[in-house]
């Protein structure tokens, strides 16, 4: 199967992008409710799992008929873990939302949203980069494409480093009395 790329996303007609939004939207739901609370209290962890279970149903069913519907069916991101994986995957996001912006059966994804900034913010962690979490999650679907256009500058710069071989103790220096200096931003 392959996977949904910028390409493609490009070439949808109305429909199947709405059916692919909503879609993706309720994979990330499904996604963020994996993290739960802890297992100190039983009733509640009762509770989580049933809350986990019913997304991951809601999610199966809504796959199963995009992909009878859909070509080429969809199949999740396994590996979003470096930056030059999320990159592409967060301009196929942005792409796919513009889209659908104006589509009044297309919810704002917050869910989505939280999913890549949650991915971003682990990435950056790893690297020694910060990315500064958005103070809300979007309330329209246009901010989402905000948020979507920052995180995708930021992945560009961190698979730039990357890829030059940046790594953050490389990038420090001592100024001559023992502290630190990072590289100015």
């Amino acid at each position: 199967m392959n996977r949904i790329t910028e390409g493609f996303v490009a070439k949808l007609d109305p429909v199947q992008a709405r059916d692919l939004a909503q879609l993706v939207e309720l994979e990330a739901r499904w996604e963020s409710l994996r993290k739960g609370p802890s297992w100190d209290d039983l009733r509640a962890a009762v509770t989580d799992l049933r809350g986990k279970q019913k997304a991951y149903d809601v999610f199966q069913t809504k796959l199963l008929a995009y992909n009878q519907r859909h070509k080429p069916a969809y199949v999740s991101e396994p590996l979003l873990s470096t930056p030059g994986r999320l990159l592409p995957w967060c301009r196929t996001m942005r792409d796919l939302f513009a889209l659908v912006e104006h589509d009044t059966q297309v919810a704002c994804p917050v869910h989505m949203v939280e999913k890549a900034v949650r991915l971003v913010v682990r990435l950056g962690t790893r690297m020694g980069r910060e990315f500064v979490r958005p103070a809300e999650p979007p309330a329209t679907i246009r901010a989402t494409i905000e948020i979507l256009e920052d995180l995708i500058q930021w992945c560009d710069r961190a698979a730039t480093d990357e890829a030059a071989g940046w790594r953050p103790e490389a990038a420090t220096a001592s100024d001559g009395t023992g502290n630190q200096l990072l590289p100015a931003a």
